[in-house]
C-alpha cells in the first residue's frame, strides 16, 4: 500500500506462445522467468497482492511457488496472441477484487519476459505515478538500431 492505496501486481504468463514455446517457463541463470518475476515482487513493499494470469497449469505451479498467487485460470478467449493487455488486466482485476472483497486502486504489470528489471525499479516507478499524480506510468528502455522498427517506442 502506498499513500492509503491498495496496489495489485498482475504477472500476465500465458503458455501459447508462437515465437517460443512455453517462454514463461524458459530459465535465465536457472530461474524460471516467470518465478524471477516472483523474486522481484517480495522485494516491492508497495505491492499488497499478486497474481499470474495464465491459461497453464505448469506456470502456475511456478508462480505460486515463487510467491505469486493463482486464484483462477485465465479464460481460453483472453489467452490468444491477439489479446490486447487491458482485456487480460481487466478480466484478472474484476475477478481478484471478486476474490478479495477489496477494491485495488493500483495495478502493477509485470510480465515475465523482462528479467532485467529489479524490484527498486517497480518501487520508483510506483512511487512517481503516486506522488505525481499521474494515471499511468509506462516503463521502456533503449533498443538498438536491429530491433523490428514497428515494435519500438519512438520519442521525438
Amino acid at each position: 500500500m502506498i499513500n492509503g492505496l491498495r496496489v495489485l501486481a498482475v504477472v500476465p504468463a500465458r503458455g501459447g506462445s508462437k515465437g517460443i514455446h512455453l517462454k514463461n517457463l524458459r530459465k535465465v541463470n536457472g530461474i524460471p522467468l516467470v518465478a524471477m518475476v516472483g523474486a522481484v515482487i517480495k522485494g516491492v513493499p508497495e505491492i499488497d497482492s499478486s497474481i499470474v494470469s495464465t491459461d497453464h497449469e505448469e506456470i502456475a505451479s511456478v508462480a505460486m511457488n515463487s510467491g505469486i498467487r493463482f486464484p483462477f485460470f485465465r479464460p481460453k478467449e483472453l489467452s490468444g496472441d491477439q489479446i490486447g493487455d487491458l482485456d487480460v488486466l481487466t478480466h484478472a482485476l474484476l475477478e481478484i477484487e471478486l476474490i478479495d472483497k477489496v477494491t485495488y486502486d493500483i495495478i502493477v504489470m509485470l510480465q515475465p519476459t523482462s528479467p532485467l528489471r529489479e524490484a527498486q525499479n517497480v518501487s520508483d516507478t510506483i512511487k512517481m505515478l503516486v506522488n505525481r499524480g499521474w494515471d499511468a506510468v509506462w516503463t521502456l528502455s533503449e533498443t538498438d538500431s536491429k530491433s523490428h522498427p514497428l515494435k519500438q517506442l519512438i520519442i521525438k
